[in-house]
């Protein structure tokens, strides 16, 4: 049962008093705020599960990280057991906190199965009405863990319940980090009553501080997020402990005149021992525009943090690498018509995309196309809009070797293809490719015709 749904309930039962729902709706995973944490509540105190005093009931709550200790930045299993000698359903939620303030989020969760789910609130929200769920981020940043439907595991009475899930750390030293966790051991009547409720903490402390080095653990386009990169290409990086902060650049801050910026915050990257030029940064994700360099065939990727390198790690860099950018790194490409408004199904963006239409010149934007020219100076801000040194062509549906009526560079690191509907194209999503030197794009990318 997906959380707005699990509100829909709620508020309905407040006001029909159909409790069995109410109490079925609970299965799902309590509303955000429910792990114990200093200020916040449980379900024994706000009244879904009842039974006995909180820690009352003769069983217990228990966390495991593997030790006492975290590394920043670097994902660790964390597992919580809930167990009972009386009870046979079982759920929890966990949440991580700095020592030296409760209400500070201390790192992320990640589900390894379909047995737990993360959701978001943030103090004000909790204060207000904990029951309704906010998007993850910045003005959510209070994450909660907690079993699912199917995660609500029914056993054998007394054999309890073990989740395991992924618990990335701050990238950098943030002190102590407090794990708070309740659990539910439950007797599965699908009443508010006879269950028991337990909390508990985990306290660790950090290992390695701020020096402690960044690890790559893949290398993909920036486009098409698949292998294969080039010159002038959008790359990203993938890892833990990259960054100490998440943000993209600042034309107005980090670039030096019409320079792009080698480093943000300390983080720089060089690619075949070449400076890279520095997008975006974040603790698990870096982008970045590989410099202009002919070589090809296998090169080396390592990624500085502050000073601490990371692992060495290999791309396989080609002449050229084209690939069309993508909404939500999905399957619908980036494109517009000619008064620049989207183009993508209604539902995609509603109110902001409509389809493009058979025989309408469309732009596409792309990556990894190679030279121009003019030649690409390196990482300077694009001037003016140099064509491709190179040929390509466009393949949409059925209909292959179209040539655009402009290719070429107008940003840094993005391509503009511009090309015709062939009037013969059917309705509906509909393969789009670009091909140069005998390299095509990668699939799926679609663009919507109607």
């Amino acid at each position: 049962m997906d959380r707005q749904r699990k509100i829909f309930i709620g508020k309905a039962i407040a006001i029909l008093s159909v409790v069995p729902v109410l109490i079925y709706a609970h299965q799902a995973g309590p509303d955000p705020g429910h792990a114990g944490v200093p200020g916040e509540s449980t379900c024994n105190t706000s009244g879904c599960h009842t039974g006995t005093p909180l820690n009352g009931g003769g069983g217990s709550v228990t966390i495991n990280a593997g030790g006492s200790t975290y590394t920043p930045g670097v994902t660790q299993q964390i597992s919580v057991t809930v167990s009972d000698p009386k009870q046979r359903r079982w759920g929890f939620q966990l949440t991580a906190r700095s020592a030296s303030d409760p209400t500070a989020e201390a790192g992320t969760f990640a589900p390894l199965d379909g047995l737990t789910q993360v959701f978001c609130s943030s103090v004000t929200q909790l204060i207000k009405d904990s029951s309704v769920v906010l998007s993850c981020g910045p003005s959510a940043p209070l994450e909660y863990i907690e079993h699912t439907l199917p995660g609500a595991k029914i056993t054998a009475v007394g054999a309890g319940y073990t989740w395991s899930f992924n618990w990335t750390p701050p990238a950098t030293a943030t002190g102590n980090i407090i794990l708070y966790a309740a659990g539910n051991a439950a007797n599965a009547d699908l009443n508010f009553t006879g269950d028991h409720i337990y909390t508990t903490t985990l306290t660790l402390s950090s290992s390695g501080g701020s020096s402690s080095a960044p690890t790559i653990a893949a290398i993909v386009n920036g486009a098409s997020f698949k292998p294969g990169i080039a010159a002038n290409t959008f790359v990203s990086i993938e890892g833990s402990g990259l960054a100490p902060n998440s943000r993209g650049w600042d034309a107005t801050k980090d670039f030096k005149g019409t320079q792009l910026p080698t480093s943000l915050d300390g983080v720089s990257v060089m690619i075949n021992n070449k400076p890279a030029f520095v997008s975006y940064i974040s603790p698990t994700l870096v982008n970045v525009i590989s410099p202009v360099d002919t070589a090809v065939g296998p090169v080396s990727v390592i990624l500085t943090n502050n000073g601490v390198a990371s692992n060495m790690m290999t791309a396989q860099k080609a002449n050229v690498a084209p690939s069309f950018f993508l909404y939500n790194s999905d399957k619908y490409v980036i494109a517009v018509h000619a008064d620049y408004t989207l183009i993508g199904p209604t539902s995609l963006y509603p109110g902001a995309s409509t389809p493009a239409k058979a025989g309408e010149t469309i732009i596409l934007f792309g990556n990894g196309f190679g030279p121009t020219t003019p030649a690409i100076q390196n990482g300077q801000i694009v001037s003016g809009a140099p064509k491709l040194a190179n040929p390509v062509t466009v393949q949409i549906g059925g209909v292959s070797g179209i040539v655009p009526t402009f290719a070429g560079l107008t940003y840094a690191g993005e391509y503009q293809i511009d090309v015709t509907i062939p009037p013969s194209t059917p309705q509906g999503d509909i393969p789009i490719t670009a091909t140069m030197g005998g390299i095509s794009s990668s699939q799926p990318a679609l663009i919507t015709v109607q």
